[in-house]
């Protein structure tokens, strides 16, 4: 019985202190951020939260295309791993283009058209070894995307987050596995954007959701995500997704799509 007072105490201790760096912005690349609950009420704001998420789903499900500089960060203990910037060139049903502009994979090119070219991933390496094998067919889920990514090529970009955030959050919900959650008028990079904020119960882990916490900026008037912070499980790793110079709905032309592209050299 002592332990398990300990426990909540310290659990209780952990959330009032995350919280608070969160909401004063001293956290910015692992923190977390939420409301406050009642020993036997719901977490707050639960409503908010969802509205959000129903507006992101909503105004991808009317998107066309899209091109976009994605700005990669990766932090563990608080130390930078990882830091590169994609272009990425988006259009549905599911069309993407990528081009690494900085990091250890500068240079590289990645092209994947679902249910075309063998539903193959075609790849140029721009550096390291795997460049003197040129032009690369291989598998959207294949062990060499690991290297880049924790996720499939499917889960790519404004698509990805919306539906992994969404579909998560309902689970959470369900379940009962939110500690606290949040939703503020906020501004990034000078635009009125919502923050939406979470954390979630260590029995999320055992149930498959992604981040134990996440901090996630969605543009007020187009409620797609332009930033996103999420806190992993393991080894207290931060995974930093920026969104730039966005460009929505431009009528990509088909050879944005094509192997065959000479601005390519696939």
């Amino acid at each position: 019985m002592c332990c398990s007072n300990l426990f909540g105490v310290v659990k209780t201790v952990f959330i009032i202190i995350v919280l608070f760096f969160a909401v004063e912005g001293f956290y910015p690349c692992t923190g977390v951020a939420g409301a406050e609950t009642g020993e036997n009420e719901q977490p707050l704001e639960f409503e908010e939260v969802q509205e959000i998420l129903d507006k992101a789903k909503a105004s991808y499900a009317e998107l066309k295309d899209y091109t976009a500089i994605i700005h990669k960060e990766e932090y563990k203990d608080g130390d930078k791993k990882v830091d590169e910037r994609t272009i990425i060139k988006f259009q549905k049903p599911f069309k993407v283009y990528l081009k690494w502009l900085s990091g250890k994979n500068e240079g590289t090119q990645l092209l994947y058209v679902e249910g075309k070219y063998d539903d193959k991933m075609i790849i140029r390496k721009g550096g390291g070894f795997l460049k003197v094998f040129g032009t690369m067919e291989m598998d959207p889920d294949g062990f060499w995307l690991r290297k880049f990514t924790k996720h499939s090529i499917r889960e790519v970009g404004f698509g990805g987050i919306i539906k992994r955030s969404y579909e998560q959050f309902e689970v959470a919900k369900k379940e009962g596995f939110i500690d606290a959650a949040q939703s503020t008028l906020s501004e990034i990079d000078g635009r009125p954007a919502y923050k939406m904020v979470m954390v979630v119960t260590p029995e999320g882990e055992e149930n498959g959701y992604y981040c134990r916490s996440s901090i996630q900026y969605f543009d007020a008037e187009t409620f797609l995500p332009v930033k996103v912070t999420f806190w992993l499980w393991e080894d207290e790793v931060a995974e930093v997704l920026s969104f730039s110079d966005i460009k929505l709905n431009v009528d990509l032309p088909e050879i944005d799509f094509d192997r065959d592209n000479e601005e390519y050299h696939f």
